[in-house]
């Protein structure tokens, strides 16, 4: 595995898939090649039925921007991941090439079926049970495990998204107006927060949870600079997460700790599952960031690694089947809600373990895992962000 970078890491919302991830095929083509005349990209799947929504032709145009080009909505194509791109780049000796690249959850790409490396391997080990496995033999806490393989650097690191974080909160709770697209839906954080100071619940632990999670979901809705936890549309957990910790009065050199272990827990998703909700539904998006939390808060607050990966394993658990089904494509109904409900079950899942007894668990994290990635392939193709079904059906007959 590599490093908690490629679950973490700063950029623009509304979508790790449908943004960072074409940002990234388009890098990969412009080094690729020189003496551009034009490219075709034709964009296929999810990529292609909700697109519009999670600005993809936008970001597409701004990156290509000075180059000759032209996309293509073709929902209709079969490929064998739903966020495929078609890249047919003429150069000016009238060489034709064609890649095949799919964005394949969290900002990553796989180049014509090889995934792009991000970095080199850090990790030994590719599941929790061996990774447990190990820190029992070697006396390692699970975020000891985490720094050791990841180095000290990580630590400022960390320190860096927690601090984008903190901004995306602030600004969250001070921004006004209308979300982008047709959905014309308002900004809720910062009247929730008015709301909050009015009934003098500033002490409320839930309450600041709930809007901490809006504020970040808002800024992400608005292609605001968020943080990647581990995807656009499930970015606004992990902040809820952050808030209810500052609230107990977690030591941030706790909390940092937490961190590293959230970061494994979607590390270990992303190399053995998804966190595509293109390819399993919105629960390998906020079902994987729902675990994070809870490992996070698990970790923070001092629970041994039996009780840290139970925590995980309890959050994804409740997460299964969860449908990915955004209302006409953007990242805004039901998905900023979502992040603050799922905040809060991550708060839940950390305090029933809390009280459980070791040994009453009967399903490991890793068995978890594995049964929401075959449950997401077993999902209507509707369900998981083609916005055709769900939620979204439902509300365009309106």
């Amino acid at each position: 595995m590599q490093s908690i970078k490629n679950v973490f890491y700063i950029g623009h919302g509304p979508s790790s898939s449908h943004t960072i991830g074409p940002v990234n095929a388009i890098r990969y083509i412009l080094e690729t090649y020189k003496d551009i005349e034009n490219i075709k990209v034709t964009l296929c799947g999810s990529l292609a039925s909700t697109g519009k929504g999670h600005l993809t032709d936008y970001i597409i145009d701004k990156y290509l921007k000075g180059i000759n080009h032209h996309i293509v909505f073709d929902a209709r194509k079969k490929t064998k991941h739903p966020n495929t791109m078609i890249f047919e780049t003429t150069l000016k000796n009238n060489i034709k090439k064609k890649d095949v690249i799919a964005s394949i959850g969290g900002g990553a790409i796989a180049i014509n079926k090889e995934k792009k490396q991000d970095g080199s391997e850090l990790y030994p080990h590719h599941t929790l049970s061996e990774i447990m496995h190990y820190c029992r033999e070697y006396g390692y806490s699970l975020w000891e495990y985490v720094l050791f393989h990841e180095g000290e650097s990580i630590l400022s690191y960390i320190d860096e998204i927690y601090q984008a974080i903190k901004e995306s909160i602030e600004r969250g709770i001070t921004a006004e107006g209308e979300l982008p697209g047709e959905l014309h839906v308002k900004r809720k954080a910062k009247a929730m927060y008015e709301n909050m100071l009015k009934e003098h619940k500033e002490n409320d632990i839930q309450t600041n949870v709930a809007i901490a999670s809006f504020a970040a979901s808002e800024e992400n809705a608005a292609a605001g600079v968020i943080v990647v936890a581990p995807t656009c549309g499930s970015a606004g957990v992990i902040p809820g997460v952050v808030k209810y910790l500052e609230m107990k009065k977690v030591p941030y050199e706790d909390i940092r700790k937490g961190f590293l272990v959230a970061g494994l827990i979607g590390l270990l998703a992303k190399t053995n599952a998804s966190i595509s909700g293109a390819e399993a539904g919105c629960q390998a998006e906020i079902g994987v960031a729902c675990a994070m939390g809870a490992a996070m808060i698990a970790t923070a607050l001092g629970y041994e690694y039996k009780k840290i990966a139970q925590s995980a394993e309890v959050a994804l658990e409740h997460s299964l089947g969860l449908t990915c089904d955004p209302v006409k494509g953007y990242v805004q109904i039901p998905c900023i809600e979502r992040c603050a409900i799922f905040a809060l079950k991550a708060i839940n899942a950390a305090s029933i373990v809390d009280i459980m007894p070791i040994e009453t668990a009967k399903v490991t994290f890793d068995e978890s895992l594995l049964t929401m990635y075959l449950t997401g392939k077993d999902l209507h193709a509707g369900y998981r962000e083609t916005a055709k079904k769900g939620l979204s059906k439902v509300i365009k007959k309106k």
